[in-house]
């Protein structure tokens, strides 16, 4: 490992790591050394100057010199350059001549170690560059005396780079690459964690619950490999025939399966760990056969009574005769069950609403507008039953009914008149009663604009037998009556009033308004509206009525009584 350079200015004094090394200089040698251009007063005849040449500002050679009385000594600024005993060029100094120069063996040795210590540039030991710079250092002999003398400092020189200066050089590590064995091993590892996340979710072997109980089963294990290995025995199905009759043991499914609660059929499906699988007896299966559709068309049935006759039309069916290839024999299945055409019977039921509709027939007629006026007095509703071939003699007083809310629907074109004898529908033809419905309709139609009611009510209340069936694609509903009030008889007004009063929540009342003279009609609905309304009665049209009840479930309610009946 690299160590950083060491932080003595003055160099690492160890000789392995010392670049450059110097001999130690004699002490023996009291002969001068080579001396530096201007380096010391004695160039100039001063013999005594070698003293001086030693001193430095803190030197203490320059002391001794001086208190020996040597005329050369001098004080001299700091730095190796700045005085030297002889001046450039000139030779050694002989014994004679230090001994005239009055310099003792020992400041002679001083001196020429101070000039070669200046001659080569050395620094200083602890100096922080290797310069005086006018710092205040020991010098001469004492320096050299203070440092390793087998070992002289290192020096920088402009040709020489400073010890560590490529120091990242040696730190900085490339990368290396990857080798194949690396690699290689990298590969191994990742498929072994592989393989271990594979094993983990894919267990050779685990356990999982069947009918029950827990089972150790292989990877890959079917619902069809847990029969055939034993683990578990259902009693398979049978083939049977058209009848259900068993034409071969055990040649229906094997069994039928769950797993996790969802239903299986295929015996190939894989079970997986911690599933909960059940698996039961098999399934008959039927042989194969032959099939003939048949259409069943519906009947016409009455069932129920009340004064809302509803018509409902029914569905035709389809039955399957299937012939076993096998058996040969023959079942009837319905796949489509019939519903008969329904004529049903019933009673509005209001609940604890109080509520009643009046009818009025055989209108308009001159005094349908003073029948408005009261009922308008009252604010009643009313449903209003033509005849067709009236209406466009008194265009005003329907369009005066629309208007105050009443509703309008036909009681034919011309009440059964011709064949029907003026009464009875069921005594014309079929031609002939449709035509009584629908030109009675159109003349509704034409007049006000909107569709053509569905509720019919047949003149004399005559409706039944076939009349029924032949008009039911014109008509929904035939409309009956639960208090009749014979005012066509003329009874008397109080009579009309008090028929009119015994009408109860849900019943139809029925009234005319035309045929004749309606003054005592007018007059018995002037005495028993008030009375009526004042008990909480509410008067409301035939198609509010019919509000109340879904006649389709009612009828399939009585049917299904009647059937338990028989």
């Amino acid at each position: 490992m690299h160590q950083e350079p060491s932080s003595n200015p003055a160099g690492n004094h160890n000789p392995r790591n010392n670049p450059r090394q110097h001999k130690k200089p004699t002490r023996r040698s009291t002969a001068p050394t080579q001396h530096l251009q201007g380096s010391s007063p004695a160039a100039q005849g001063q013999g005594s100057s070698a003293a001086g040449a030693g001193a430095s500002s803190a030197g203490t050679a320059a002391s001794a010199a001086a208190a020996q009385g040597a005329p050369g000594a001098s004080s001299h600024p700091a730095g190796p350059h700045a005085a030297g005993p002889h001046s450039a060029g000139s030779h050694p100094m002989s014994s004679s001549q230090m001994a005239a120069g009055g310099l003792t063996p020992e400041q002679a040795a001083r001196a020429a170690y101070e000039e070669y210590a200046a001659a080569t540039e050395q620094p200083y030991p602890g100096s922080a560059t290797g310069v005086h710079q006018g710092a205040s250092h020991s010098t001469g002999y004492a320096g050299y005396a203070a440092t390793n003398p087998r070992v002289n400092p290192a020096r920088k020189t402009t040709e020489q780079a400073a010890p560590y200066a490529d120091y990242e050089r040696y730190t900085h590590k490339p990368k290396k690459k990857a080798s194949i064995v690396s690699i290689i091993v990298a590969v191994l590892i990742l498929g072994a964690i592989g393989v271990g996340a594979f094993l983990y979710l894919n267990p050779p072997t685990f356990n999982t619950t069947i009918n029950g109980m827990t089972r150790t089963v292989d990877q890959g294990t079917t619902l069809g490999d847990l029969v055939a290995d034993g683990v578990v025995t259902p009693q398979p199905g049978n083939l049977v025939a058209v009848d259900g009759e068993v034409i071969e043991q055990g040649k229906g499914t094997p069994f039928t399966a769950t797993i996790n609660g969802t239903e299986i059929d295929d015996p190939n499906t894989p079970v997986h760990k911690n599933d909960t699988i059940q698996i039961n007896a098999g399934t008959d299966i039927m042989e194969d056969y032959d099939v003939k559709k048949v259409e069943k068309k519906p009947k016409q049935v009455e069932l129920g009574e009340g004064a809302i006759h509803a018509i409902i039309p029914g569905e035709s069916g389809e039955v399957e005769k299937r012939t076993g290839k096998i058996s040969g024999k023959t079942v009837k299945e319905v796949t489509k069950p019939v519903v008969n055409n329904t004529y049903f019977k019933y009673n509005a039921h209001t609940g604890d609403d109080k509520v009643i509709a009046l009818t009025f027939d055989d209108g308009p007629w001159p005094t349908t507008n003073e029948l408005l006026d009261v009922l308008k007095e009252y604010d009643v509703k009313a449903t209003f039953f033509t005849i067709g071939e009236q209406i466009a003699d008194y265009p005003d007083a329907m369009k005066r009914e629309v208007k105050e809310g009443h509703q309008i629907a036909t009681h034919s074109w011309d009440h059964a008149s011709g064949s029907g004898n003026g009464v009875d529908m069921t005594l014309m033809s079929p031609e002939e009663q449709v035509e009584e419905v629908t030109k009675g309709q159109n003349a509704i139609v034409e007049l006000t604009g909107g569709e053509a009611p569905k509720a019919f009510r047949s003149p004399g209340g005559n409706f039944r037998d076939d009349l029924i069936w032949t008009v039911a694609p014109y008509v929904s509903y035939e409309i009956g009556w639960n208090v009749d009030t014979e005012d066509w008889r003329t009874p008397g007004a109080q009579t009309i009033a008090d028929r009119i009063m015994s009408a109860k929540s849900g019943d139809i009342v029925l009234m005319h308004d035309g045929g004749g003279p309606r003054t005592q009609t007018i007059e018995a609905l002037k005495i028993a509206l008030p009375k009526m309304i004042e008990k909480g009665y509410k008067f409301v049209t035939i198609d509010e009525l019919l509000a109340y009840d879904d006649a389709k479930a009612l009828a399939e309610e009585a049917q299904a009584e009647q059937e338990s009946a028989e």
